[in-house]
């Protein structure tokens, strides 16, 4: 039976319902039998009854089905068996459709258990990935944090290193420079340059005030004839004979130039030797004015200013040689205290890798002719000019050139050219070392010190710390016993002996103290043995004894029981052979001139490094004694107390200043001098710089607007004036 004949058990209910009711077909057994159920028992066959002829019907289309139902009309037995055959296995296909069916869903309930499965082994999974992302996620973070932690100690690191290799370089770029300088530098017996100084300073000082007699005549036949309260000649008037006028004004300038030849004619030499100075303005200015008048000979009608700044170049040539005279009178004293110190001291300012820090040091003068060397070295301000000036120049006749041109009259470019060179070097710029030198010498040289100039003044003043040592601090005289406490065990002739026997030994001063002492009071002197210094005493032997002299603290980690000292009163302990024997009871007295020295250093903001070997002098004893701050003064271990005192620690330094005198006075002296004269030729070169190009913008503008009435001679010397008065204010401060 084909699947598509297949219907249900109504349609073929329907079909038999038009079979004959014969005894050959049991309707109900054959539904029983396709329903599946158990077919009821088949009744006999009943006699058939005699066919009776069927009418003709006519054709029409019926279904295969009710055709094929229809066969066993003609044949009822073989009908039957087809139906119960037709009907197995309608039920048959009907058990394999259920059985397909159950296996799909079986089949269906397996892929939705595996789908259920994947999906929570996937999820799983997925949440195993997160999970493991969260943990490299925290990872990575932390990992970042550590990076971070190193990267910025990293940095830290690299950051000192950087700033000790930039205090490095700077060091060697200084080195070199003082390497390529000296080959320039000729030296003479100190005696005979202290007398040429000084010399060249009284000519110098006797000339340039001929040249200031020149400068107010110059002013005088400037500002006459704007003035009808002041007396002057007609035939000197510039305004009523300008030939003569103008050729008395250039005839001054010549004779000021003659007077100060050399000045004049270093400003040349040094352009031409390729290390421009100041003098080479104020020696261009007074060329320009020299031209300017030529021009107002030659073009009378030229315009612009009619009297030339003739009195403006003779005042800056004034101002240069008094530069030149107290800059020679600094290095004479400079001279003088090099002629008197029998074994001068040097003062350094030494980089110390160890602590990181620049230290104002005392060491020997390794060297004499490095002093003298130092002296002769191209200062802090030859350095400025070698910026400025070529500078100040070309700007000059840049502003020149275009300032003439912008008038139609190229003829006014010396008009233009005096104008701005006049104002190009301020009294305040040329006046800015010399005088500030001058007096910082003088007052060194009263205290025993005396120090190369302003470039190793800046150096020294970019110290951080001073080390002191014990004359310093307590200079010769100051330190005293003041009693013996003797417990019993020796005499105090012994007590007094073994300790100046080991401090003795130690090198320490308190043992030359002790020593004095001894003698004085006709005790007995020892020699010690296996003198060894220590954190707060010294030990050694003495005999057959060991000796330990120290203070409280040693004590104290020694377990050996004492009673507190007096205020004002420092004790040594003195044990022989592990017992307690005596107690020593020093004074250090602090000097006048010591404590100013220490206060003045509080002042000037520096800390102090104590390179002692006492062990009764701490940084707490040195600022309740001088009534510092704390944290005033600090003192390294002993192994750094030896660097420190290596006599060639400083070694290869250039030696910024020399002591000829003993102390922490003359030493902190020659810090506050280097101090004050590096601030203020700082200062005078910043406000001379700023007073220069300012005022030649200035001018500049005024001539490119063709202003000449606010251009006259006056008008440029109050302006020069006006700057220099906070100049010489600034250098009265070096006094």
């Amino acid at each position: 039976m084909d699947r598509k004949d297949d219907m249900d058990l109504e349609s073929l209910k329907n079909m038999l319902s038009d079979v004959p009711d014969t005894d050959e077909f049991d309707l109900d057994s054959i539904i029983a039998e396709v329903s599946g159920q158990a077919p009821a028992k088949a009744a006999e066959p009943m006699p058939k009854a005699a066919a009776e002829p069927e009418k003709p019907v006519e054709p029409q289309p019926a279904p295969a089905a009710e055709t094929k139902a229809e066969e066993p009309k003609t044949a009822p037995r073989n009908k039957k068996d087809k139906t119960a055959k037709k009907a197995a296995e309608t039920a048959a296909e009907h058990e394999s459709v259920e059985e397909a069916r159950e296996a799909r869903i079986a089949a269906r309930e397996q892929k939705m258990e595996e789908r259920e499965r994947r999906t929570a082994q996937k999820i799983a999974e997925r949440q195993a990935r997160r999970e493991a992302k969260l943990a490299e996620k925290e990872a990575a973070e932390k990992a970042a944090e550590q990076q971070e932690i190193v990267e910025e100690a990293a940095a830290e690191e690299a950051s000192r290193k950087a700033s000790i290799s930039r205090k490095q370089a700077r060091a060697a770029r200084i080195a070199a420079d003082q390497a390529e300088e000296e080959e320039d530098i000729k030296l003479v017996d100190p005696e005979v340059a202290m007398h040429a100084a000084r010399r060249r300073s009284g000519i110098l000082s006797f000339r340039s005030l001929l040249v200031l007699i020149l400068a107010a005549a110059a002013a005088y036949l400037s500002f006459a004839p704007s003035f009808e309260a002041l007396p002057l000649p007609v035939v000197l008037d510039i305004l009523q004979n300008p030939t003569i006028g103008i050729g008395a004004l250039a005839a001054l300038q010549i004779l000021a130039l003659l007077i100060g030849i050399d000045v004049f004619g270093n400003g040349f030499s040094s352009l031409l030797h390729g290390r421009p100075a100041r003098g080479t303005l104020v020696s261009f200015a007074a060329l320009a004015s020299l031209l300017h008048c030529a021009s107002l000979l030659v073009f009378p009608d030229q315009g612009g200013v009619a009297v030339p700044y003739t009195a403006v170049s003779i005042l800056l040539l004034y101002a240069e040689m008094r530069e030149a005279r107290g800059r020679s009178l600094a290095q004479a004293r400079s001279y003088r205290a090099v002629c008197e110190a029998e074994q001068p001291l040097a003062v350094y300012s030494h980089y110390d890798s160890e602590i990181d820090a620049c230290n104002a040091v005392k060491c020997p003068l390794y060297d004499a002719s490095s002093f003298l060397t130092e002296i002769e070295r191209p200062d802090t301000v030859d350095r400025f000019s070698l910026i400025y000036t070529p500078i100040a120049l070309a700007l000059a006749i840049i502003l020149s050139l275009v300032a003439s041109f912008n008038c139609g009259e190229p003829v006014r470019f010396f008009w233009a050219f005096s104008a701005i060179l006049s104002v190009s070097a301020p009294i305040g710029l040329l006046c800015a070392f010399g005088a500030s030198y001058k007096n910082t010498a003088s007052r060194l040289l009263r205290s025993g010190a005396a120090i190369a100039g302003a470039r190793q003044a800046n150096l020294l003043r970019g110290t951080e710390k001073v080390m002191l040592l014990e004359n310093d601090l307590f200079p010769t005289g100051s330190i005293e016993l003041e009693a013996i406490d003797n417990l019993g065990r020796i005499t105090d002739e012994q007590i007094l002996g073994c300790a100046a026997a080991l401090t003795e030994s130690a090198g320490l001063e308190l043992g030359r103290v002790l020593t004095d002492t001894t003698k004085e009071r006709f005790g007995i002197t020892f020699t010690a043995r296996d003198v060894r210094l220590v954190e707060g005493g010294v030990t050694g032997a003495v005999g057959t004894s060991r000796i330990v002299l120290g203070t409280a603290a040693l004590m104290v980690k020694m377990g050996v029981p004492i009673e507190s000292g007096h205020k004002g009163q420092i004790n040594m302990y003195l044990v022989v052979d592990n017992a307690l024997a005596g107690v020593l009871t020093m004074r250090y007295q602090t000097t006048k001139n010591t404590y100013k020295a220490m206060r003045l250093m509080r002042r000037m903001h520096m800390n102090a490094v104590l390179a002692v070997r006492d062990f009764n002098i701490s940084p707490a004893m040195v600022e309740e004694e001088f009534d510092l701050r704390r944290g005033f003064a600090d003192q390294p271990d002993p192994a750094g107390v030896d660097r420190l005192l290596n006599p060639n620690y400083a070694k290869g330094d250039a030696p910024a200043a020399i002591l000829t005198r003993e102390g922490a006075g003359p030493f902190m002296q020659v810090l506050r001098g280097a101090d004050k004269l590096a601030g203020a030729v700082r200062s005078a070169l910043t406000l001379g710089t700023f007073a220069g190009l300012l005022g030649m913008l200035i001018v500049f503008y005024l001539l490119y607007q063709n202003a000449a009435d606010a251009l006259p001679v006056m008008n440029i010397l109050l302006y020069q004036l006006i700057w220099y008065i906070p100049v010489f204010i600034i250098t009265q401060q070096t006094r």
